[in-house]
């Protein structure tokens, strides 16, 4: 069996089949390696990997993507590129080679040295021992062209199926790093993922690829993995998987709920719908929702100030019964029937963050709105009960 992709929707229940598949391959007597990009996502593998097995495993290991890199495609083979051992990760949000603020390079800080060799201060801190988190894949690239794959023969000794999770928010050199796996590792990489949730950047620069679509044609046209998909939202009523399908309309399958009923304690409202801003600490009363944001000071000015809040970042992989998005304007005019709203946009972190937020909810939906701006939008509005309104306002 070739190397496989998974374009795994939300909800649709990819950390069960990492976990199940781990198992079976545990209980046969092999090893198996997850690797994933965010901290929440780690702690749930780790979580139902003991709820669904049983206890812990040294055999089920779960590694942050960035410690991947630094302990098994670095580390072992240092001494390739520089003599030192590097203990340690500079995480940066942006490019430490840029003077701050300007779109100006450092100084001596170029990929090579003036006489040709290898420049640490690309790769490194001043003091040699610490690696850029956004030139680590860079890094481990390099390595492994110079060590002729010596990364990739060892973790195929090491392990037989090795699971990188959350594929989406890879770019530019990670996917050389696992172009390099994929030459001698033929048959036990399987990369999971929905590109719709791509929110977060591993690397700096502009190295392809970058967009969803060139992310998937990497994988099934350069690099030959075989394309599945899943389809089936297990987290989300239809309603609620009907208004995701918007967001990147004609992308991907149609999703399609597995979720067979509504609990009777949640059944008297569900669905989506609008919340009117003067009635917000009503609305939270009476239904605790989660509120989700933009960013976290959004609401700041009609929110209570003891409320736990998730951004659209934060909240990627958790589900809940029931949400209340603070919606961006951007966001707002898209839930108003605007579909090209997004259509400009440099990135697709707006559109995603919005795709991410709509599908944290199970049950119901809602949308708080400024009660000037309510009137048109395509969904009831809250009545202040436990009913909503029959006619949309116009």
């Amino acid at each position: 069996m070739p190397n496989e992709l998974w374009v795994a929707g939300a909800g649709s229940g990819k950390t069960h089949k990492i976990i199940t598949e781990a198992i079976e391959t545990i209980k046969a007597g092999g090893r198996v390696l997850v690797v994933t990009y965010t901290t929440n996502n780690q702690v749930e593998l780790r979580s139902r990997f003991v709820e669904l097995y049983g206890a812990s495993s040294e055999h089920f290991v779960v590694k942050g993507l960035f410690s991947f890199y630094l302990e098994d495609m670095v580390r072992p083979y240092q001494s390739e590129v520089f003599p030192d051992r590097i203990t340690t990760i500079s995480f940066t949000e942006n490019n430490p080679h840029l003077i701050s603020g300007t779109t100006y390079y450092i100084e001596g800080r170029a990929e090579k040295s003036e006489d040709g060799t290898i420049n640490p201060l690309h790769y490194l801190t001043p003091c040699k021992t610490k690696a850029y988190s956004g030139f680590l894949a860079k890094l481990a690239t390099l390595i492994a062209k110079l060590s002729k794959n010596a990364p990739a023969k060892r973790l195929k000794e090491i392990y037989q199926r090795v699971y990188f999770d959350e594929v989406q928010d890879l770019v530019g050199w990670d996917y050389d790093v696992i172009k390099s796996l994929n030459k001698v590792m033929v048959d036990s990489i399987c990369c999971v993922g929905d590109f719709r949730q791509t929110i977060y950047t591993t690397t700096f620069g502009h190295k392809a690829p970058q967009t969803p679509q060139q992310k998937v044609d990497y994988f099934v046209g350069k690099m030959k993995f075989e394309k599945h998909s899943m389809p089936k939202n297990r987290r989300c009523i239809q309603e609620i998987c009907d208004l995701s399908d918007t967001i990147h309309l004609g992308l991907y399958d149609k999703t399609v709920t597995g979720v067979e009923k509504v609990p009777d304690e949640i059944s008297h409202h569900h669905g989506t719908f609008i919340v009117k801003q003067s009635q917000v600490s009503d609305y939270l009363a009476a239904f605790q929702p989660q509120v989700l944001r933009w960013s976290s000071t959004t609401g700041t000015g009609y929110l209570p100030g003891n409320l736990i809040c998730y951004t659209f970042g934060s909240c990627k992989g958790l589900g809940f019964d029931r949400v209340l998005v603070i919606p961006s304007d951007k966001h707002l005019k898209f839930i108003g029937g605007n579909a090209k709203v997004f259509d400009k946009d440099k990135t697709e972190e707006s559109r995603n963050k919005l795709y991410v937020a709509i599908t944290r909810a199970r049950y119901s939906l809602a949308f708080l709105v400024e009660d000037k701006k309510v009137k048109g939008l395509p969904y009831p509005i809250w009545d202040g009960s436990g009913a909503l309104n029959a006619v949309i306002e116009k």
